[in-house]
């Protein structure tokens, strides 16, 4: 299958090309020497998400509303790719052979700042949605009782047919709008970050992309949801490593699928 060329404005053009079903391997180890490179700061990254979660968590025991912990760590599937721009600054001054410096970190180059903003209201929304429905969903379930502390609601959700039911349809609207996200953003925001395109073109790169690349892009979201597990299992903490790690991989996701050439891993 021939590459599928885009118009992004002017004389700028993108490429959305075909790669292997196995490519997201080659991604996860570009973002991996990144990582190794960059690691102080690339854990100063990662520790953003994890007092943000922590934050929450606070937030949300002193409102009696622990229950609603799950939805909220689903959370990160849509505001992460947001987070990770530094990520995506660092891999891509790795890239050039240019110095990694805190300024380059906290203060990331953005060619169109305003349509990554535009993407990013676009995620919160989605997470807004997965928020109401969450809420619903429990409120429905479980007859509109006031918001369960974190022990009663595991009991309600695991033993009793409704709080089953209410688990199953929750996981799967969560699933799907997770789906959504990662499809509109996993190469706009990058995309929108490194070159002058609209926020509609640069979504519908992203969407070109990843269904021209279904199974890469699949056992890529796949490895993503695990690694983003297992740091929530630890407390939030595994994110200060995964969160960065995964941020540079997808730099490199996107910089393959358009059609750039991506060097192998090496030392660095």
């Amino acid at each position: 299958m021939s590459p599928f060329e885009i118009t992004l404005g002017g004389n700028e053009r993108v490429q959305v090309v075909r790669v292997m079903p196995d490519a997201h391997w080659h991604w996860l180890a570009n973002g991996w020497v990144d990582f190794k490179a960059t690691w102080r700061y690339s854990m100063l990254i990662g520790l953003v998400p994890v007092v943000v979660a922590w934050v929450m968590v606070l937030a949300l025991w002193q409102a009696d509303m622990l229950g609603f912990l799950p939805a909220v760590c689903g959370g990160f599937a849509l505001v992460g790719p947001i987070l990770a721009i530094s990520c995506y600054e660092i891999s891509r001054l790795r890239e050039l052979g240019e110095p990694v410096t805190l300024r380059a970190m906290l203060n990331p180059r953005i060619v169109s700042p305003g349509q990554v903003a535009i993407i990013a209201f676009v995620l919160m929304l989605i997470l807004m949605v997965w928020a109401r429905l969450a809420s619903f969903l429990y409120a429905f379930a479980s007859s509109a009782r006031p918001p369960a502390m974190h022990v009663d609601f595991i009991n309600f959700a695991l033993q009793t047919p409704e709080g089953l039911i209410m688990a199953t349809i929750g996981t799967l609207v969560g699933a799907v709008l997770a789906t959504i996200g990662y499809v509109v953003s996993v190469v706009s925001i990058p995309l929108a970050a490194n070159r002058p395109v609209d926020a509609m073109t640069a979504m519908l790169v992203s969407v070109i992309a990843v269904s021209r690349n279904k199974g890469a892009m699949a056992s890529f979201a796949f490895n993503i949801a695990m690694l983003v597990g297992l740091s929530l299992a630890t407390g939030f903490v595994g994110l200060i490593l995964v969160f960065p790690w995964l941020g540079h991989a997808t730099y490199h996701c996107y910089r393959a699928l358009t059609g750039e050439t991506v060097t192998p891993p090496s030392a660095g």
